[in-house]
């Protein structure tokens, strides 16, 4: 049954006159209803044992139904006015059945999103993503458009509980992804929490990147170093490419949370498929100039994604543990232009790689050094006139995304290789110092 209430209140309270009418019937059946025993009301009323008992079964599925309804048009009432009538009538307009066949065909879909929604108008389209907002927002093929709306959409439902339950921490996060102007192309709250944020247009862009962050960051750390990665290489990348770039932080699977965890490859063979999922879903033009970035274990997630089938134009090391590999050619991608950074001074380097000495059939170790990959060309990282090759500096391993100091040049060079140029290598920076 449809009910054309719009109103949670009012549906709740329907909800809970249907249960109480069940609950009603059944009493005044001997409690034989529901379970469908013997009736041991009056003897007359008998062969009324069937017609009441789907009575029953039809309030309460009813009732369960127009709570479910209630939920829908509750989140209308947390859409502010200044983001459009249009959100919160959608809403309103799945709350009542208005698009009740649509997501039923939505539903039964399979990998044909891009046609269902094109087949929509722009008002029922917004319905159903946002009605169904954790199936629309990290849909592969779903318009750009609708997948901001619906993880907006997310990000509001999880800034409302977060203040319901007392966590500011939490409700303090949500509500700076709630600021004008993010755009999210996945977000789960769950667990460590899913995160994937573009800047620039996607729609338009020529070179388009994915950046995926290293150990210990997941959704709680997203607004301290990988956004602001994201800002460094986005803001060079765009004016190099006229305005061209679309940048992407993706932070869609577990990292390691520590660096003993992090010498396992353990998240970075479930994460690299992830990756290539996510990356594929974006559905883009051969012609757009695609680039992977990785930075520490991250670089590791890009070197799997690659393994795994991932196909980008250029793959770029960040201070890496290793791909996965031990020579490039291992990556089965000869049209990918490999790269790699890495500061002298980056405790990374003295890392010993642990492959050989770990147990048969382990898990432990991530192949070579990409800066010393044959195939693979070490950019300059602004700190290249460092006398000796290695060092402890655990400082330098985050160093490579900002807009001053040593590591404007690693910005520089990767923002470079984003908009399609030629960086400045590690040997032309060590020859001109």
């Amino acid at each position: 049954m449809t009910f054309c209430l719009a109103d949670a209140e009012s549906m709740r309270l329907l909800a809970t006159r249907l249960d109480e009418a069940a609950g009603e019937i059944t009493r005044l059946q001997g409690g034989s209803v529901a379970v469908g025993l013997p009736i041991t009301a009056p003897r007359e009323l008998a062969h009324y044992e069937r017609p009441l008992r789907d009575l029953v079964e039809w309030c309460h599925s009813s009732a369960a139904d127009l709570r479910r309804r209630a939920a829908v048009a509750a989140q209308a009432d947390l859409i502010p006015s200044s983001e459009g009538a249009n959100l919160h009538e959608a809403l309103k307009t799945a709350a009542a059945g208005g698009i009740d066949a649509e997501l039923a065909a939505f539903d039964m879909l399979g990998a044909d999103v891009a046609d269902f929604f094109a087949g929509l108008t722009p008002g029922r389209a917004l319905a159903v993503a946002l009605a169904r907002a954790g199936e629309v927002g990290g849909r592969g093929g779903a318009p750009f458009e609708l997948r901001f709306a619906a993880n907006r959409h997310l990000v509001r439902l999880a800034h409302a509980e977060a203040v319901r339950v007392g966590d500011k921490a939490a409700a303090d996060r949500y509500k700076r992804l709630l600021e004008p102007g993010r755009r999210l192309l996945l977000f789960d709250p769950r667990g460590a929490g899913r995160i994937a944020e573009v800047k620039g247009d996607l729609s338009s862009a020529t070179s388009v990147t994915v950046m995926v962050p290293g150990t210990g960051n997941d959704l709680s750390t997203y607004d301290r170093s990988p956004l602001g990665a994201l800002l460094a290489v986005h803001r060079l990348a765009d004016r190099f490419s006229r305005g061209k770039t679309a940048t992407i932080m993706w932070l869609g699977t577990d990292l390691p949370p520590n660096v003993p965890a992090a010498a396992t490859r353990l998240y970075a063979e479930r994460g690299g498929p992830k990756l290539r999922e996510f990356m594929e879903g974006l559905d883009l033009a051969d012609s757009v100039n695609t680039t992977a970035i990785g930075h520490s274990y991250g670089s590791t997630v890009t070197g799997h994604a690659v393994r795994a089938g991932l196909k980008v134009d250029n793959l770029v090391a960040v201070a890496s543990p290793g791909w996965g590999v031990d020579e490039a050619a291992d990556l089965k991608a000869p049209t990918t232009r490999l790269y790699a950074v890495r500061h002298p001074d980056d405790f990374i380097s003295v890392v010993p790689p642990i492959d050989g000495l770990a147990p048969p059939l382990s898990s432990l170790g991530h192949g070579a050094d990409p800066v010393f990959m044959d195939g693979v060309t070490r950019m300059a990282s602004g700190n290249d006139d460092q006398l000796l090759p290695v060092g402890v500096n655990l400082d330098a391993h985050s160093d490579y995304f900002a807009g001053a100091g040593r590591s404007r040049v690693a910005t520089h060079n990767i923002a470079v290789i984003v908009a399609g140029g030629c960086p400045t290598t590690f040997e032309a920076a060590r020859a001109a110092r």
